[in-house]
């Protein structure tokens, strides 16, 4: 109860500097802090804009601010996000915890192949990288063909990317080099920004092909502190490193009734800034199905709770009275040498979905594509009881370095 209470006074004190906050509780009796209403993603893009730039959830004054970036827009447009120096200091803090926890220390250098143009995963990043002790290079997004010349120079480089731009490192490694992504001498891969590295199959191609030691190390959501949670050595699911700053609760993601945060539990997850100045988020549901895999203290010196991605609540379609999650289209792909892992579920734009599309990416070569879009069709009707139409592409698209799981069409 002594929590609950620390939690409400908290909401309280928001509420006295964000109008945004004030509005929404204005006539509900509050009296615990699970009576404060939820808020999420959307409700903040369109208070945005309606309030430009900042919106109303800002609580202090513009002469406190010390640093503005965007979130990717990879699910809707973006939202601006500013910070004050302190609000600064704390994202470093958790996302140095992370790294270190990912193995990351003052005997790499990582090249940062994320974007600079604003996202937290570029600049931000890159301090909590250097906090670690590590030498970080300010690579950033594209100019592929001189990112691996600078990296055949060094003695067992890291990258810190996400898991899709290795496809385009080994594509120009074979064009304009001729060599495979084991030649490329890497050290480490700290991966972030996607799903996908918790499938050890998938993990596994990449270790073999690249022969490196890759690491699910970035787990984030700008919004609410940049990066939120890394693997350790033994890969026994996501340590939440935000602790300190964030609190935690999981909700069943369609009732929005509370479950207890213990192992084996499936749900949403839902964060409140503890400490943040500019832009706290009150009882934010992150769209995030996470399930919880332990909540002992691990051998590895972290305490607190672990976890995997399961999906994301806004990513859940119905097709043809199917629940179905893009997410688990990616252990089928594993099996398959010829995928990369990278893949798009397309959908009409509409209700009820009657047709459903996957652009998978394969590598170059000599496959015989109709015949492996036909077995990757057959998998998925046996296993996820739906049949979508299979396309096989050698390059997808990316935006702000990011590949977005699912795509709607008009």
């Amino acid at each position: 109860m002594e929590i609950e209470q620390d939690l409400l006074e908290l909401v309280l004190q928001y509420a006295e500097k964000s109008s945004f906050y004030r509005n929404l509780y204005h006539g509900l009796f509050i009296e615990r802090f699970t009576d404060v209403p939820f808020t999420n993603k959307q409700m903040l893009l369109d208070d945005q804009s309606l309030n430009h730039p900042f919106g109303t959830n800002v609580c202090v004054e513009n002469k406190n601010i010390a640093r503005l970036h965007r979130t990717s827009g990879t699910t809707m447009r973006p939202l601006t996000l500013v910070l004050t120096a302190r609000d600064v200091e704390h994202v470093i803090m958790a996302g140095s915890r992370a790294f270190r926890t990912a193995g990351m220390d003052d005997n790499d250098m990582v090249f940062n192949c994320m974007n600079y143009c604003m996202w937290m995963g570029g600049f931000m990043d890159h301090q909590s990288m250097e906090a670690t002790g590590a030498a970080v290079v300010p690579y950033g997004v594209g100019k592929t063909e001189n990112l691996i010349a600078m990296l055949l120079e060094m003695d067992s480089p890291c990258i810190h990317s996400t898991p899709s731009y290795l496809a385009t490192i080994r594509k120009v490694l074979q064009e304009k080099h001729g060599l495979s992504p084991k030649q490329l001498g890497l050290k480490k891969g700290f991966f972030g920004g996607e799903a996908g590295m918790q499938d050890e199959v998938f993990r596994k191609k990449i270790e073999d092909e690249w022969e490196i030691k890759a690491i699910n190390a970035n787990y984030g959501l700008s919004e609410v502190m940049s990066i939120l949670g890394a693997e350790c050595d033994r890969r026994e699911g996501l340590h939440f490193t935000a602790l300190p700053f964030v609190h935690v609760e999981i909700i069943d993601s369609v009732s929005g009734i509370g479950l207890q945060l213990e192992a084996g539990v499936i749900g949403e997850m839902v964060v409140t800034n503890l400490v943040k100045e500019a832009q706290p988020l009150i009882r934010y549901r992150t769209g995030d199905i996470v399930e919880i895999i332990s909540t002992e203290d691990c051998p590895c010196g972290n305490e607190g709770f672990r976890f995997l991605l399961r999906g994301r609540s806004d990513d859940m379609l119905v097709i043809k009275g199917i629940n179905f999650y893009p997410e688990a289209i990616r252990t089928l792909l594993s099996q398959y040498p010829e995928c990369t892992g990278t893949y798009i579920v397309r959908v009409p734009n509409r209700q009820p979905i009657d047709e459903i599309s996957v652009r998978v990416q394969v590598l170059a070569g000599e496959q015989n594509h109709a015949s492996l879009a036909e077995e990757i069709k057959k998998q998925i009707r046996a296993r996820l009881f739906i049949t979508p139409e299979i396309i096989l592409v050698q390059d997808i698209e990316s935006g702000e370095n990011k590949i977005r799981l699912v795509e709607r069409w008009s």
